[in-house]
Protein backbone atom coordinates (compact mmCIF):
# COMPACT_ATOMS: atom_id res chain seq x y z
CA UNK A 1 0.00 0.00 0.00
CA UNK A 2 1.19 3.28 -0.81
CA UNK A 3 0.16 4.54 2.14
CA UNK A 4 2.66 2.53 4.04
CA UNK A 5 5.37 2.60 1.58
CA UNK A 6 5.32 6.06 1.38
CA UNK A 7 4.95 7.31 5.09
CA UNK A 8 6.97 10.12 6.20
CA UNK A 9 10.15 8.93 7.90
CA UNK A 10 10.86 12.03 9.38
CA UNK A 11 9.91 15.27 9.88
CA UNK A 12 11.04 16.95 6.89
CA UNK A 13 8.99 14.64 4.78
CA UNK A 14 5.65 15.47 5.95
CA UNK A 15 3.40 17.29 3.30
CA UNK A 16 2.45 20.47 4.01
CA UNK A 17 2.57 20.48 8.27
CA UNK A 18 5.42 22.58 8.80
CA UNK A 19 3.90 24.60 11.88
CA UNK A 20 2.12 21.70 13.57
CA UNK A 21 5.25 19.35 13.29
CA UNK A 22 7.86 21.80 14.82
CA UNK A 23 5.12 22.35 17.34
CA UNK A 24 4.51 18.69 18.26
CA UNK A 25 8.53 18.25 18.05
CA UNK A 26 8.72 20.73 20.80
CA UNK A 27 6.56 19.36 22.76
CA UNK A 28 7.82 15.99 22.53
CA UNK A 29 11.89 17.10 22.98
CA UNK A 30 11.24 19.47 26.07
CA UNK A 31 7.91 17.43 27.42
CA UNK A 32 9.35 17.14 30.91
CA UNK A 33 9.72 20.95 31.19
CA UNK A 34 5.80 21.42 29.48
CA UNK A 35 3.16 22.32 32.04
CA UNK A 36 0.51 20.10 29.65
CA UNK A 37 1.38 16.71 29.95
CA UNK A 38 -0.39 15.92 26.48
CA UNK A 39 -0.83 17.15 22.92
CA UNK A 40 -4.05 16.87 21.29
CA UNK A 41 -3.66 17.12 17.15
CA UNK A 42 -6.52 18.08 15.61
CA UNK A 43 -7.80 18.69 12.16
CA UNK A 44 -9.93 16.87 9.05
CA UNK A 45 -8.97 13.39 8.24
CA UNK A 46 -5.92 12.47 6.14
CA UNK A 47 -4.06 15.57 6.39
CA UNK A 48 -1.26 13.81 8.65
CA UNK A 49 -1.25 13.85 12.37
CA UNK A 50 -0.70 9.93 13.26
CA UNK A 51 2.38 9.75 10.23
CA UNK A 52 3.33 12.92 12.07
CA UNK A 53 3.64 11.67 15.43
CA UNK A 54 5.41 8.24 13.75
CA UNK A 55 7.81 10.22 11.86
CA UNK A 56 8.81 12.33 14.97
CA UNK A 57 9.25 8.64 16.64
CA UNK A 58 11.09 7.67 14.16
CA UNK A 59 13.61 10.75 14.20
CA UNK A 60 13.88 11.09 17.61
CA UNK A 61 14.42 7.16 18.52
CA UNK A 62 11.43 6.85 20.30
CA UNK A 63 8.94 3.96 21.00
CA UNK A 64 5.33 4.34 19.84
CA UNK A 65 2.99 2.27 21.34
CA UNK A 66 -0.77 3.32 20.20
CA UNK A 67 -4.63 2.07 20.96
CA UNK A 68 -6.61 3.17 18.82
CA UNK A 69 -9.80 4.73 20.65
CA UNK A 70 -12.00 2.14 18.77
CA UNK A 71 -10.22 -1.23 19.43
CA UNK A 72 -10.21 -0.65 23.48
CA UNK A 73 -13.35 1.84 24.48
CA UNK A 74 -14.42 0.71 28.26
CA UNK A 75 -12.86 2.57 30.91
CA UNK A 76 -11.53 -0.61 32.67
CA UNK A 77 -9.85 -1.76 29.00
CA UNK A 78 -7.88 2.03 28.75
CA UNK A 79 -6.93 1.89 32.40
CA UNK A 80 -5.09 -1.39 31.98
CA UNK A 81 -3.47 -0.29 28.85
CA UNK A 82 -2.54 2.80 29.92
CA UNK A 83 -1.00 1.59 33.31
CA UNK A 84 1.02 -1.16 31.59
CA UNK A 85 2.25 1.18 29.21
CA UNK A 86 3.31 4.10 31.66
CA UNK A 87 4.40 1.24 33.95
CA UNK A 88 6.99 -0.78 31.50
CA UNK A 89 10.80 0.02 30.34
CA UNK A 90 10.41 0.58 26.80
CA UNK A 91 12.51 -2.12 24.68
CA UNK A 92 16.38 -1.28 24.09
CA UNK A 93 15.45 1.57 27.35
CA UNK A 94 14.35 3.40 24.78
CA UNK A 95 12.06 6.63 25.73
CA UNK A 96 8.38 6.05 24.03
CA UNK A 97 5.58 7.93 23.01
CA UNK A 98 1.78 6.66 23.96
CA UNK A 99 -0.07 7.76 20.88
CA UNK A 100 -4.17 7.36 21.80
CA UNK A 101 -5.56 7.86 17.81
CA UNK A 102 -9.08 9.17 16.81
CA UNK A 103 -10.40 9.90 20.63
CA UNK A 104 -12.98 11.62 19.19
CA UNK A 105 -14.58 7.93 18.40
CA UNK A 106 -15.09 7.57 22.25
CA UNK A 107 -19.06 7.77 22.78
CA UNK A 108 -19.72 9.64 25.51
CA UNK A 109 -22.68 7.32 26.59
CA UNK A 110 -21.58 3.83 26.05
CA UNK A 111 -17.95 4.51 26.88
CA UNK A 112 -18.58 6.82 30.14
CA UNK A 113 -15.67 6.90 32.34
CA UNK A 114 -12.67 6.25 29.55
CA UNK A 115 -12.34 10.02 29.25
CA UNK A 116 -11.57 10.52 32.93
CA UNK A 117 -9.34 7.59 32.88
CA UNK A 118 -7.07 8.49 29.99
CA UNK A 119 -6.91 12.17 31.87
CA UNK A 120 -5.49 10.64 35.28
CA UNK A 121 -2.96 8.77 33.11
CA UNK A 122 -2.15 11.81 31.58
CA UNK A 123 -1.56 13.43 35.11
CA UNK A 124 0.93 11.00 36.32
CA UNK A 125 2.83 9.69 33.00
CA UNK A 126 6.33 10.22 32.65
CA UNK A 127 5.88 9.69 29.05
CA UNK A 128 4.27 12.27 26.54
CA UNK A 129 0.97 11.24 25.79
CA UNK A 130 -0.54 11.82 22.39
CA UNK A 131 -4.19 12.18 21.07
CA UNK A 132 -5.68 12.49 17.69
CA UNK A 133 -9.04 13.72 17.08
CA UNK A 134 -10.82 15.13 14.28
CA UNK A 135 -13.32 17.34 15.80
CA UNK A 136 -11.77 19.25 18.53
CA UNK A 137 -14.96 20.83 19.21
CA UNK A 138 -16.52 17.77 20.30
CA UNK A 139 -17.92 18.14 23.97
CA UNK A 140 -17.06 14.57 25.13
CA UNK A 141 -12.92 16.35 24.95
CA UNK A 142 -13.44 19.41 26.24
CA UNK A 143 -11.75 17.54 29.65
CA UNK A 144 -8.80 16.42 27.97
CA UNK A 145 -8.23 19.68 26.28
CA UNK A 146 -8.07 21.34 29.64
CA UNK A 147 -4.73 18.84 29.84
CA UNK A 148 -3.51 19.06 26.72
CA UNK A 149 -1.62 21.44 24.62
CA UNK A 150 -3.65 21.62 21.23
CA UNK A 151 -1.89 21.61 18.02
CA UNK A 152 -3.84 22.03 14.81
CA UNK A 153 -3.32 20.09 11.94
CA UNK A 154 -5.14 22.16 8.66
CA UNK A 155 -6.57 21.11 5.99
CA UNK A 156 -4.03 20.14 3.01
CA UNK A 157 -4.39 22.68 -0.16
CA UNK A 158 -4.85 20.68 -3.45
CA UNK A 159 -1.10 22.25 -4.48
CA UNK A 160 0.46 19.96 -1.97
CA UNK A 161 -1.32 16.85 -2.50
CA UNK A 162 -0.83 17.57 -6.59
CA UNK A 163 2.91 17.55 -5.73
CA UNK A 164 3.44 14.27 -3.48
CA UNK A 165 1.09 12.52 -5.91
CA UNK A 166 3.04 13.90 -9.23
CA UNK A 167 6.49 13.03 -6.80
CA UNK A 168 4.95 9.34 -6.22
CA UNK A 169 4.23 8.65 -9.96
CA UNK A 170 7.56 9.63 -10.85
CA UNK A 171 9.14 7.53 -8.14
CA UNK A 172 6.41 4.31 -9.22
CA UNK A 173 6.88 5.33 -12.98
CA UNK A 174 3.11 5.74 -13.59
CA UNK A 175 1.94 7.29 -16.98
CA UNK A 176 0.38 10.85 -15.58
CA UNK A 177 -1.15 14.05 -16.87
CA UNK A 178 -1.16 17.16 -15.12
CA UNK A 179 -4.85 17.52 -15.46
CA UNK A 180 -5.81 13.92 -13.65
CA UNK A 181 -3.26 14.94 -10.81
CA UNK A 182 -4.88 17.72 -10.21
CA UNK A 183 -8.72 16.67 -10.53
CA UNK A 184 -7.76 14.07 -8.06
CA UNK A 185 -5.85 16.66 -5.68
CA UNK A 186 -9.41 18.46 -5.78
CA UNK A 187 -11.46 15.36 -5.43
CA UNK A 188 -10.58 14.07 -2.32
CA UNK A 189 -10.57 17.60 -0.68
CA UNK A 190 -7.80 17.67 1.78
CA UNK A 191 -7.56 13.84 2.02
CA UNK A 192 -3.83 12.76 1.20
CA UNK A 193 -4.57 9.61 2.35
CA UNK A 194 -7.49 9.00 -0.07
CA UNK A 195 -5.31 10.70 -2.86
CA UNK A 196 -3.36 7.93 -2.35
CA UNK A 197 -5.88 4.67 -2.44
CA UNK A 198 -7.24 6.22 -5.39
CA UNK A 199 -4.48 6.63 -7.13
CA UNK A 200 -2.91 3.66 -6.18
CA UNK A 201 -6.48 1.90 -7.09
CA UNK A 202 -5.76 3.45 -11.09
CA UNK A 203 -3.01 1.52 -11.59
CA UNK A 204 0.25 2.11 -13.82
CA UNK A 205 -1.64 4.85 -15.78
CA UNK A 206 -3.28 7.95 -14.42
CA UNK A 207 -6.12 9.38 -16.88
CA UNK A 208 -8.60 11.92 -16.44
CA UNK A 209 -11.15 9.64 -17.20
CA UNK A 210 -10.20 7.26 -14.34
CA UNK A 211 -10.14 10.26 -11.57
CA UNK A 212 -13.68 11.27 -12.89
CA UNK A 213 -15.19 7.55 -12.55
CA UNK A 214 -13.67 6.90 -9.03
CA UNK A 215 -16.50 6.19 -6.65
CA UNK A 216 -17.32 9.83 -4.38
CA UNK A 217 -16.53 8.19 -0.92
CA UNK A 218 -18.52 10.63 1.62
CA UNK A 219 -16.42 12.61 4.22
CA UNK A 220 -17.77 14.16 6.95
CA UNK A 221 -17.02 17.87 7.08
CA UNK A 222 -16.75 20.04 10.20
CA UNK A 223 -18.74 22.82 11.38
CA UNK A 224 -16.17 25.51 11.49
CA UNK A 225 -15.33 24.32 7.84
CA UNK A 226 -19.19 24.67 6.63
CA UNK A 227 -19.51 27.93 8.44
CA UNK A 228 -16.45 29.17 5.98
CA UNK A 229 -17.86 28.16 2.92
CA UNK A 230 -21.14 29.81 3.78
CA UNK A 231 -20.25 32.80 5.24
CA UNK A 232 -17.25 33.35 2.55
CA UNK A 233 -18.76 32.28 -0.29
CA UNK A 234 -19.61 34.81 -3.02
CA UNK A 235 -21.44 32.06 -4.56
CA UNK A 236 -25.13 30.50 -3.70
CA UNK A 237 -24.51 27.31 -5.78
CA UNK A 238 -21.28 27.26 -3.25
CA UNK A 239 -23.40 27.84 -0.42
CA UNK A 240 -25.62 25.06 -1.36
CA UNK A 241 -24.16 21.99 -0.14
CA UNK A 242 -22.09 23.28 2.57
CA UNK A 243 -24.19 20.96 5.35
CA UNK A 244 -24.50 18.25 3.45
CA UNK A 245 -21.48 15.84 5.20
CA UNK A 246 -21.87 18.00 8.49
CA UNK A 247 -22.74 15.18 11.11
CA UNK A 248 -24.73 17.74 13.61
CA UNK A 249 -28.10 17.86 14.80
CA UNK A 250 -30.46 20.32 13.27
CA UNK A 251 -30.25 22.26 16.84
CA UNK A 252 -26.62 22.40 16.97
CA UNK A 253 -26.44 23.85 13.83
CA UNK A 254 -28.91 26.46 14.75
CA UNK A 255 -26.81 27.17 17.72
CA UNK A 256 -23.94 27.56 15.59
CA UNK A 257 -24.77 29.57 13.22
CA UNK A 258 -26.47 32.31 15.79
CA UNK A 259 -23.26 32.51 18.01
CA UNK A 260 -21.17 33.06 14.55
CA UNK A 261 -23.09 35.52 12.01
CA UNK A 262 -22.28 38.84 14.57
CA UNK A 263 -18.34 37.94 14.28
CA UNK A 264 -18.53 37.35 10.52
CA UNK A 265 -21.35 39.62 9.52
CA UNK A 266 -20.71 43.11 10.45
CA UNK A 267 -23.17 45.26 8.11
CA UNK A 268 -26.13 45.90 10.53
CA UNK A 269 -27.93 45.40 7.28
CA UNK A 270 -27.03 42.25 5.94
CA UNK A 271 -26.77 40.85 9.61
CA UNK A 272 -30.51 41.17 9.85
CA UNK A 273 -31.00 39.82 6.33
CA UNK A 274 -29.04 36.78 7.58
CA UNK A 275 -31.01 36.36 10.80
CA UNK A 276 -34.41 36.98 9.09
CA UNK A 277 -33.15 33.93 6.68
CA UNK A 278 -32.04 32.01 10.09
CA UNK A 279 -35.30 32.81 11.88
CA UNK A 280 -37.35 31.45 8.38
CA UNK A 281 -35.52 28.00 8.88
CA UNK A 282 -36.30 27.99 12.26
CA UNK A 283 -40.14 28.21 11.33
CA UNK A 284 -39.52 25.44 8.78
CA UNK A 285 -37.89 23.29 11.94
CA UNK A 286 -40.93 23.17 14.37
CA UNK A 287 -43.11 22.13 11.80
CA UNK A 288 -41.01 19.59 10.92
CA UNK A 289 -40.64 18.84 14.48
CA UNK A 290 -44.52 19.36 15.50
CA UNK A 291 -46.20 18.15 12.27
CA UNK A 292 -43.38 15.71 10.81
CA UNK A 293 -43.83 17.20 7.23
CA UNK A 294 -40.19 16.08 6.01
CA UNK A 295 -40.63 17.87 3.23
CA UNK A 296 -39.63 21.33 4.68
CA UNK A 297 -36.16 20.01 5.06
CA UNK A 298 -34.86 21.07 2.22
CA UNK A 299 -36.09 24.42 2.87
CA UNK A 300 -34.79 24.83 5.95
CA UNK A 301 -31.04 23.90 5.09
CA UNK A 302 -31.53 26.49 1.74
CA UNK A 303 -32.25 29.10 4.02
CA UNK A 304 -29.67 27.87 6.19
CA UNK A 305 -26.59 27.60 3.66
CA UNK A 306 -28.23 29.53 0.33
CA UNK A 307 -29.91 32.22 1.93
CA UNK A 308 -27.50 33.13 4.75
CA UNK A 309 -24.38 33.39 2.47
CA UNK A 310 -26.66 35.64 -0.20
CA UNK A 311 -27.22 38.12 2.73
CA UNK A 312 -23.97 39.52 2.88
CA UNK A 313 -23.52 42.38 0.86
CA UNK A 314 -20.01 41.77 0.50
CA UNK A 315 -17.69 39.43 1.60
CA UNK A 316 -15.71 39.74 5.07
CA UNK A 317 -11.95 39.91 4.05
CA UNK A 318 -11.00 39.36 7.74
CA UNK A 319 -9.93 35.74 9.23
CA UNK A 320 -13.11 34.71 11.72
CA UNK A 321 -12.23 32.08 14.58
CA UNK A 322 -15.57 30.29 14.54
CA UNK A 323 -16.28 28.93 18.16
CA UNK A 324 -19.10 26.68 19.60
CA UNK A 325 -21.66 28.43 21.66
CA UNK A 326 -21.29 28.63 25.47
CA UNK A 327 -25.33 27.04 25.51
CA UNK A 328 -24.09 23.07 23.84
CA UNK A 329 -20.88 23.63 27.10
CA UNK A 330 -24.11 24.41 29.49
CA UNK A 331 -26.30 21.42 28.23
CA UNK A 332 -23.03 19.00 28.38
CA UNK A 333 -21.97 20.05 32.06
CA UNK A 334 -25.93 19.59 33.27
CA UNK A 335 -25.51 16.38 31.10
CA UNK A 336 -22.52 14.87 32.98
CA UNK A 337 -23.76 16.26 36.31
CA UNK A 338 -27.00 13.99 35.55
CA UNK A 339 -24.77 11.35 34.79
CA UNK A 340 -22.84 11.12 37.89
CA UNK A 341 -25.61 11.20 40.11
CA UNK A 342 -27.68 8.50 38.16
CA UNK A 343 -24.60 6.18 38.67
CA UNK A 344 -24.09 7.30 42.20
CA UNK A 345 -27.81 6.47 42.61
CA UNK A 346 -27.88 3.15 40.58
CA UNK A 347 -24.71 2.05 43.08
CA UNK A 348 -26.89 2.89 46.15
CA UNK A 349 -29.97 1.22 44.85
CA UNK A 350 -27.43 -2.15 44.17
CA UNK A 351 -25.80 -1.66 47.67
CA UNK A 352 -29.03 -1.35 49.88
CA UNK A 353 -31.14 -3.83 47.72
CA UNK A 354 -33.89 -0.90 46.85
CA UNK A 355 -35.30 0.38 44.16
CA UNK A 356 -32.98 3.82 41.85
CA UNK A 357 -36.41 5.57 42.69
CA UNK A 358 -35.80 4.98 46.85
CA UNK A 359 -31.98 5.36 46.81
CA UNK A 360 -32.16 8.77 44.80
CA UNK A 361 -34.33 9.85 47.89
CA UNK A 362 -31.85 9.26 49.85
CA UNK A 363 -29.22 11.14 48.15
CA UNK A 364 -29.51 14.18 49.96
CA UNK A 365 -28.38 12.53 53.22
CA UNK A 366 -25.95 10.65 51.48
CA UNK A 367 -24.50 13.98 50.12
CA UNK A 368 -24.27 15.40 53.44
CA UNK A 369 -22.29 12.87 54.70
CA UNK A 370 -19.36 13.81 52.39
CA UNK A 371 -19.68 17.52 53.05
CA UNK A 372 -19.24 17.06 56.69
CA UNK A 373 -16.01 15.22 55.43
CA UNK A 374 -17.09 11.50 56.21
CA UNK A 375 -17.85 8.61 53.87
CA UNK A 376 -14.61 7.01 53.27
CA UNK A 377 -16.33 3.97 53.99
CA UNK A 378 -19.37 4.45 52.17
CA UNK A 379 -17.53 5.79 49.35
CA UNK A 380 -15.52 2.02 49.04
CA UNK A 381 -18.17 0.24 49.50
CA UNK A 382 -20.09 1.64 46.66
CA UNK A 383 -16.97 1.80 44.71
CA UNK A 384 -17.30 5.69 44.10
CA UNK A 385 -15.19 7.22 41.67
CA UNK A 386 -13.04 10.38 42.57
CA UNK A 387 -15.48 12.35 40.48
CA UNK A 388 -18.54 11.32 41.45
CA UNK A 389 -17.38 11.52 45.51
CA UNK A 390 -16.37 15.38 44.57
CA UNK A 391 -20.14 15.39 42.49
CA UNK A 392 -21.37 14.38 46.90
CA UNK A 393 -19.27 16.35 48.53
CA UNK A 394 -20.11 19.71 46.47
Amino acid sequence: MYTYKYAPKTSAQVFGQQLAVSQLKDFIVNYKSHKLKAALLYGPIGNGKTSSVYALANELDFDVLEINSSDLRKADNIKSFLDSALGQQSLFFKPKIILIDEIDNVSGVKDRGCVPAIVKAIEKSSFPIILTANDPFDAKLKPLKKVSQEIEFHKLQYRTIAHALTWICQQENIKHDEKAINSLARQVDGDLRGALIDLQTCGKELTFEKVVGLSDRKRTQSIVSALQIIFKSSSVDNALPALDQVDLQPNEVFLWMDHNLPKEYKDPKSLAKAYEHLARADVFQGRIRRRQHWRFLAYMYNLLTAGISSAKEERNPEFVHYKPTMRLLRIWQSNMSNAKKKEIVAKLAVATHTSTKVAAQQLPYLREIFRNGSGKEIAHELELTGEEVGWLRK
